[in-house]
């Protein structure tokens, strides 16, 4: 179970889907938090002689539209704390994230003309921020949110993806559900043992079309045995655990197996190079096109805490 989670909410029917999956996951405290914009600040770098001078809600108004919200929450028998803050939407989420497991919020939210600033929050909070962050895309092609059956967890190989497995564990525990392990194999990988292998074999040799096939199904082989080493950890835990060794693009066959009832936890970044395909730019693809909500775990020793004052561009 997780103790405390933030729910970022920007007024809109979309960035409120994210209490749908919330009110499904088990958890002692809540917090709910708007973020309203400096009235002052321009709408973007291309309108600086326009400002957000609409009827945008005060304070207290806020403060009570969330906590109608936090009633219906707290009938569930949880702590349910509101949260207003003024100023940068991605700045204020990471700032109020400090004390919490989890932010749970959706990618692209759309409120009033005063709050469209909100739409690229999420991308600036898995870049600039620590906390697991679980993503629900919304906007014209929102998840279908569903009940959950498995979590989903690709791997690549690299440490830095298997630190994705122990908040996979936890989330599973949490919904009371098994944990699927995915190894994507890129042709990149497939060619580099093929040249590897047939490189210490006679050329003149008939045993070089014997070492291009054993070359050729060695990823796939290697794959398994490592999905298959984590899997048992975790069945020695207690958790049911699945593995699926996929050939492909690992972006677009990901994409494929994903289904709308799995949860996808990944870090945001792994190894490069030939034997290693790059999960930052998988996960970005994941986030904007999978069918299922996204739960993206940030490098704490790479990430930059403060987001840099960029031009907005949705996740």
């Amino acid at each position: 179970m997780y103790d405390r989670i933030l729910v970022p909410l920007d007024g809109s029917e979309a960035s409120e889907a994210a209490l749908a999956f919330v009110e499904r996951l088990p958890s002692q405290h809540l917090r709910l938090l708007r973020v309203e914009p400096n009235q002052t600040m321009p709408i973007s770098p291309f309108m600086t002689g326009i400002y957000l001078d609409w009827d945008i809600p005060t304070p207290e108004q806020t403060r009570a539209e969330l906590e109608s919200v936090a009633q219906r929450l707290r009938k569930q028998g949880r702590t349910v704390e509101v949260e207003v803050r003024t100023g940068n939407a991605a700045e204020e989420i990471i700032a109020a994230a400090a004390d919490v497991d989890l932010i749970v919020m959706t990618t692209h939210g759309r409120g009033a003309a005063g709050r469209v600033i909100f739409g690229s929050t999420a991308d600036r909070v898995t870049r600039h921020g620590t906390t697991p962050t679980l993503l629900i895309r919304s906007g014209d092609e929102p998840v279908e949110l569903v009940p959950s059956r498995r979590v989903v967890v690709p791997l690549d190989g690299s440490a830095l993806a298997e630190r994705a497995i122990p908040e996979a564990e936890r989330l599973a525990r949490a919904l009371s559900i098994p944990i699927h392990l995915v190894r994507a194999i890129g042709s990149e990988e497939v060619m580099a043992t093929i040249r590897a292998e047939v490189a210490m074999v006679d050329p003149a040799s008939v045993d070089q079309v014997k070492a291009y096939e054993r070359a050729r199904l060695e990823p796939e082989r290697r794959a398994g045995e490592y999905l298959a080493g984590k899997a048992v950890a975790l069945r020695e835990d207690g958790l049911a655990t699945e593995i699926e060794v996929l050939k492909g693009t690992p972006a677009f066959v990901l994409l494929w197996a994903i289904q709308p009832d799995d949860v996808v936890v990944m870090t945001t970044h792994g190894h490069g190079g030939y034997r290693r395909w790059m999960i930052g730019s998988v996960a970005e693809k994941l986030v904007r096109e999978a069918a299922a909500p996204v739960l993206l775990m940030r490098d704490a020793t790479s990430a930059d805490r403060t987001p840099a004052r960029e031009t907005q561009s949705s996740v």
